[in-house]
């Protein structure tokens, strides 16, 4: 079966790619896959996605596929979803199917339809539902339509429903563009839910309460789970058996327990070490300590900085309210330190990336900090990269524009390529023949080709399997050390802030609410938000 279903929903249906058939046992089994071989022809050469898988997903519970990126695990998904591009992909092996089956993304804002209301996209799954099932456009009105997409929206626990209902996608944090993509595929009444990703982007209260929605939804409606991710700690909460994947084969298998507390496999091992934890850094002050009469002078400088920003209604853009994004914010960082910058989404923690980059025209107050001397990472660097330049010119762009010579240029390209690990050779390549951990490193030298002090460094791991997640925050710290930057480091991730910073600062709606050393926020938080925030992601 070749065929790419119109919709993210496959019915009951037995569908074989090749070869042998066998009977699922029918209400117990809701998916079998044997021997699942992917393929993809690119330029003459064959890349072997995924080689040869066996496994099955039963009744009622959670499976955890896991492993690195490239590992072949959404190229799994995507298999038993029909969903790979038909040209240059051959699918060998079977899948049998009890059960309809409905995926849910990695990055929900991508996946949304941006002109479109988020109400109308799930009435419109509703719509797909009913008319699998036997009824007629005619016969389906457009209320009862609207009244499940509104309970649906409810079960998902979406707070003003109707608000939602007529929301664009970019009116809606990342949480609740989740929250509307689960209600999405509810809509389709799916046996087994394939959640890829779901929540690697969020931030660590978000990312708790879609993890415990996933769960209260398999009970109430007595769903099973497919569960993607590259994050043990999730697994941990989530998953009752473990699949591990590297290189399209699944090296190691279990009941979630007994991988977690005895894995067999090197692989898993590493995976298992790789995890950033809390507590696992020290309680000291920080990585760069100076006696009291030879502490630097701060080289970032902020003070009573506010944005607001304003939001629009309608074709003739009527003022509808506004954002305090960032509020009266106070902080100084010292030389060769790295402020670490915690926070959910929505907090402003961007925001104030943008007003110290210069990105943003700060509303009030002021940021002492050279504008030459600052260059900022972001998160997804395959975003941040123009797709039509080869590697070499994305990150001579700088240099180039401050006037450096050509020659200069060739020597500042070697040096940096040097610093971060690429190779010379991979310079006339452009961001999509790279790796998610070879573009990131594309982004800091290119930040580092203008030889800044200073580098703004937002949410640049959170994106990273674990493996090349540590990889480049090794790569950051030696490159602090070697080149006494400073770090403005903002993420969601806690552990992550706490091996990385010397001094926290936690922001919630626009304010930095507690500020301190890492050892004091980390060991004795004063603010209940602060805790709230250690306790989640504990």
């Amino acid at each position: 079966m070749r065929s790419t279903p119109r919709s993210n929903h496959v019915g009951p249906t037995r569908s074989y790619l090749v070869g042998r058939t066998s009977q699922a046992r029918q209400g117990v089994m809701l998916l079998d896959v044997k021997d699942l071989k992917v393929q993809f022809e690119h330029d003459g050469e064959t890349v072997k996605a995924v080689n040869g898988i066996d496994f099955a997903i039963n009744k009622n519970e959670v499976l955890g596929l896991v492993g690195q990126s490239g590992s072949g695990k959404t190229v799994t998904a995507l298999s038993v979803m029909n969903l790979l591009p038909r040209r240059d992909c051959v699918v060998c092996g079977e899948i049998v199917k009890n059960s309809g089956i409905a995926m849910i993304f990695q990055e929900p804002f991508t996946c949304l339809n941006p002109v479109l209301r988020v109400g109308e996209q799930i009435d419109e799954a509703v719509l797909v539902r009913r008319s699998g099932s036997g009824q007629s456009g005619n016969s389906v009105s457009t209320r009862s339509v609207r009244a499940e997409t509104f309970a649906l929206l409810e079960k998902v626990k979406l707070n003003a429903p109707q608000r939602i209902y007529d929301s664009y996608p970019h009116l809606l944090s990342g949480g609740q563009r989740q929250r509307a993509m689960i209600a999405m595929a509810l809509a389709l009444s799916p046996g087994l839910l394939i959640a890829d990703e779901p929540t690697t982007a969020l931030d660590v209260t978000t990312q708790a309460a879609i993890l415990d929605l996933i769960l209260s939804l398999k009970k109430e409606l007595g769903m099973s789970v497919l569960f993607i991710t590259h994050d043990f700690g999730i697994i941990n909460k989530i998953a009752d058996r473990v699949l591990v994947m590297k290189d399209g084969k699944i090296v190691e298998r279990g009941l979630k327990g007994a991988v977690l507390s005895s894995p067999t496999a090197d692989y898993t091992k590493k995976l298992l070490e790789a995890v950033p934890k809390l507590g696992s850094t020290g309680t000291g002050l920080g990585q760069t300590l100076y006696h009291p009469d030879e502490r630097p002078v701060p080289v970032v400088t902020v003070r009573n900085l506010s944005k607001t920003f304003v939001l629009e209604k309608g074709v003739f853009k009527r003022k509808a309210g506004c954002i305090e994004a960032v509020r009266d914010v106070n902080f100084e960082i010292k030389e060769g330190r790295t402020l670490g910058i915690v926070g959910e989404s929505g907090s402003g923690k961007t925001t104030l990336a943008k007003l110290l980059a210069g990105l943003l025209k700060a509303d009030s107050g002021s940021v002492g900090i050279c504008a030459r001397e600052a260059q900022i990472v972001f998160q997804d660097p395959y975003s941040s990269l123009d797709p039509r330049m080869r590697m070499r010119d994305i990150i001579l762009e700088g240099p180039a524009i401050r006037g450096t010579g050509k020659s200069e240029r060739e020597k500042i390209l070697q040096k940096v390529l040097f610093k971060v690990y690429l190779n010379l050779k991979d310079s006339m390549k452009y961001p999509h023949q790279f790796s998610g951990g070879q573009r990131q490193r594309i982004s800091l030298a290119r930040a580092l080709a203008v030889k800044p002090r200073i580098l703004i460094l937002d949410e640049p791991v959170s994106s990273l399997d674990v493996i090349i997640q540590s990889e480049i925050l090794n790569l950051l710290k030696d490159l602090q050390k070697e080149l006494a930057l400073t770090y403005v480091f903002i993420s969601h991730d806690l552990a992550v802030v706490e091996r990385m910073a010397d001094d926290v600062a936690v922001m919630y709606k626009g304010e930095i609410v507690e500020f301190g050393s890492r050892s004091e926020i980390y060991r004795s938080p004063k603010h209940p938000y602060t805790k709230r925030l250690l306790a989640g992601a504990l």
